[in-house]
């Protein structure tokens, strides 16, 4: 270490979570100090999500899987001819953990509900909902379900201490001893938390039934054995609209009730 300056504090390692700011730090007494960011003996340069790299400050936002190294290092440079060379310290980052979410979207008043997230294993869960519902079971029952659990749930995941987006699901309790079997014209799948899966008012009652959605050309779109009202406008076939999205428009479907009736024809329309 130079006798001119000193370089008073290190850059620490750290462990964040993917997508979140990362900063190192150093401290360094003396005149005309200049410094320069490196991993290993690469020099850094300010740039994309790097900044601060000829500063005492060295920032990267938004961390990326690239930016993980056991090496950042900084040299600093005074008025002496000798330059010191920090210790080495690892960023590290943390996947921020994504979840599944389900639950039937049509219920009968007194039956169960049931919740489901997929499984993370040492994740803690933490689910809200309708009637001041709260919960950190993965997948949790509410018993004998009434009106007021009719509303949208909410949850989210923290693995390794890095948090889920936020998720929801919709449900509705209905009276089945007086369900009328109906099927809409119509939905609208935007995430908005009313409307977003094409609901078929009665299916639950025919477990054994087959419902296909086509375009206008006659290209299978979606289909589902035993279909439980979960279609959110999405394609597991052909063509879509940003990633596996359905443009606004006309679609078609066959539902087969299994029962002996003739099978169910009609249009659909997606509005986003």
């Amino acid at each position: 270490m130079s006798s001119c300056f000193d370089l008073c504090t290190q850059p620490i390692s750290q462990t964040l979570c993917l997508g979140s700011t990362a900063n190192f730090n150093v401290s360094a007494t003396g005149t005309n100090l200049t410094y320069q960011w490196r991993i290993g003996t690469v020099n850094l340069v300010d740039g994309g999500n790097i900044s601060g790299t000829t500063t005492a400050s060295l920032s990267i936002n938004p961390t990326t899987l690239l930016d993980a190294a056991a090496n950042y290092n900084v040299i600093v440079s005074g008025t002496c001819p000798a330059a010191v060379t920090s210790l080495d310290a690892a960023l590290n980052s943390t996947i921020i953990p994504t979840l599944v979410v389900s639950s039937d979207s049509v219920i009968c008043i007194g039956s169960d509900l049931q919740l489901n997230a997929s499984f993370l294993d040492s994740a803690t869960y933490a689910w809200t909902g309708p009637n001041d519902f709260i919960s950190n079971i993965q997948s949790p029952t509410i018993q004998d379900a009434g009106a007021m659990q009719i509303g949208t749930y909410y949850v989210s995941v923290t693995y390794m201490n890095c948090s889920s987006d936020l998720l929801s699901v919709y449900v509705d309790v209905v009276h089945c001893d007086s369900l009328d079997f109906f099927i809409p014209e119509g939905f609208s799948p935007n995430n908005d938390g009313i409307n977003d899966f094409f609901v078929i008012r009665g299916i639950q009652a025919y477990p054994s039934n087959d419902f296909v959605i086509y375009s206008r050309w006659g290209d299978k779109l979606f289909e589902q054995h035993a279909y439980n009202n979960t279609w959110d406008g999405t394609s597991s076939f052909g063509l879509t609209f940003g990633s596996d999205l359905l443009p606004v428009g006309t679609y078609f479907y066959i539902l087969h009730l299994n029962n002996g009736s003739a099978a169910i024809k009609g249009t659909i329309y997606l509005n986003r």
